[in-house]
């Protein structure tokens, strides 16, 4: 039976809270997976390499692919919508084709979030150079989420509204059947002191793949799922390492009442064969749970829920999806 990479994080954790012996045999050393591979080729830091624009409609959206992706997964979705709106698809820099930025040296805390700090300076800087005018945030999965909510908290003055689609609030664990929501300081000193440099740095490509998502999380279609799964698998793990330990090391809830604008959170619901298989037992704590007590902390944050979909909402049920997008921007106008 495959297990998550989310499952295995927190094999860590439990061998951290409780000392328990990690099954199987321990990663190599000789991999060193908190620095580029050599010979990589690094990129600008603070700039989006690569973003493409369709559409003809007032309303302007940016869209923010999640966790190991690039720009071309919201193909579908511009093509759709290219009557209605403005979009500008990014790639986060290390997907794709595009090269990431130099790595931050080892003694900066991935709590200081350097990377994703970088993405949000392209973004003000795209903003800017195609003078967009208070455009909606769309994020997407693990990642592309903090992001858009995270531009809404910092940048008040250039956003207009988020939408979340299938993404997850942060980081929730499960330790022995029990859920645990550990607070931000302690999940960044996890991930500074074991999860980087004891689980990360030495693990070679192929633990790492067999330990991913699996792909019925991006989609509940067999082949959309698979060929996901491959486009996210042919990243640089250092890369994939680099922004998965940012994203274990954040916590956007806390800081939810500070957003002024509208959110739409369209909430991946996957379906009960899957949220009950055992390998999978962070999903609904992590997908689901983990926003159902936003709206009450700020009123602005409207949750939807989108069923028998996986992560790729849009992907799984285009219709009820755009629907629901349509109806939130109307409203948005008034």
């Amino acid at each position: 039976m495959t297990t998550s990479l989310p499952a295995l994080y927190l094999l860590l954790l439990c061998s951290i809270i409780g000392h328990a012996q990690l099954p199987g045999k321990a990663p190599g050393t000789a991999i060193n997976n908190l620095v580029h591979i050599p010979g990589y080729k690094t990129g600008e830091y603070g700039a989006i390499p690569q973003y493409t624009r369709s559409g003809k409609g007032k309303r302007t959206l940016i869209l923010i692919p999640g966790w190991g992706f690039d720009a071309s997964v919201f193909r579908d979705f511009m093509e759709a919508n290219k009557n209605n709106y403005t979009m500008y698809a990014i790639t986060i820099p290390g997907y794709g084709e595009t090269m990431a930025p130099p790595m931050p040296d080892t003694s900066i805390s991935y709590g200081e979030q350097s990377w994703n700090k970088g993405v949000m300076e392209g973004l003000i800087r795209l903003i800017e150079k195609e003078k967009i005018q208070k455009p909606v945030i769309v994020g997407h999965f693990t990642q592309g989420t903090q992001l858009a909510l995270r531009m809404a908290i910092d940048h008040p003055d250039k956003v207009s509204g988020v939408i979340i689609l299938g993404g997850v609030a942060k980081f929730i664990s499960v330790l022995q059947g029990q859920v645990q929501d550990f607070p931000l300081k302690t999940m960044i000193q996890y991930v500074d002191k074991y999860t980087a440099p004891v689980w990360f740095r030495p693990m070679n490509k192929k633990d790492f793949d067999a330990g991913n998502y699996l792909s019925t999380i991006y989609s509940m279609d067999s082949v959309k799922g698979a060929d996901l799964w491959k486009q996210s698998a042919a990243v640089p793990l250092p890369v994939m390492v680099r922004y998965i330990c940012e994203f274990f090391a954040s916590d956007i809830k806390p800081e939810v009442e500070k957003i002024k604008c509208p959110v739409l959170v369209l909430r991946a619901m996957f379906n009960e064969q899957l949220l009950k298989a055992p390998v999978n037992n962070y999903v609904r704590p992590q997908f689901i749970d983990t926003w159902t007590d936003l709206p009450a902390k700020n009123p602005l944050i409207k949750i939807r829920d989108i069923q028998e979909a996986a992560s790729f909402v849009w992907k799984d049920k285009p219709a009820e999806t755009y629907r629901e997008i349509k109806i939130f921007l109307s409203e948005l106008q008034k």
